[in-house]
């Protein structure tokens, strides 16, 4: 069942990455749409191949696991993810100035960058061979 399986697994991913997008206007701590649809992707998949199977089957293909982790991991990622920067641009009332406490610099906003986005890969290439070895295993 693994070509039903991948196209599950990208049927829910379009599905819930256009959900999260669109409702709550957040796919988690990565700016791209791709990065989160790739990510929901490959844990629909893996979870897809490799969970139990219960739940209701189309063409013999139990769906519930795979839509069930992609959809708690995208809420795990929306809620992680920061919210809407507050507004400093408030002035205190007695007219005192407002001293940031700390900026950040530039270079950690680049290594903290660097370190989702190889977290980000590391995923990836983790689930995919997850995936892969759960598609080869069934054969």
């Amino acid at each position: 069942m693994g070509f039903i399986g991948i196209l599950f697994a990208l049927f829910f991913a379009i599905v819930l990455t256009a959900f999260f997008r669109l409702v709550f206007r957040n796919t988690g701590p990565w700016a791209g749409f791709w990065t989160f649809f790739i990510l929901l992707f490959f844990i629909s998949l893996a979870a897809g191949e490799w969970a139990a199977q219960r739940g209701p089957s189309v063409l013999g293909y139990y769906w519930a696991p795979g839509f069930i982790a992609a959809f708690v991991v995208g809420l795990v990622l929306a809620a992680a993810a920061p919210g809407p920067a507050a507004d400093q641009t408030k002035k205190p009332k007695n007219g005192a100035k407002v001293e940031p406490e700390e900026e950040i610099t530039e270079l950690e906003v680049a290594v903290a960058a660097a370190v989702i986005g190889v977290f980000f890969w590391i995923v990836i290439i983790v689930l995919a061979l997850i995936a892969l070895a759960g598609l080869v295993i069934k054969m």
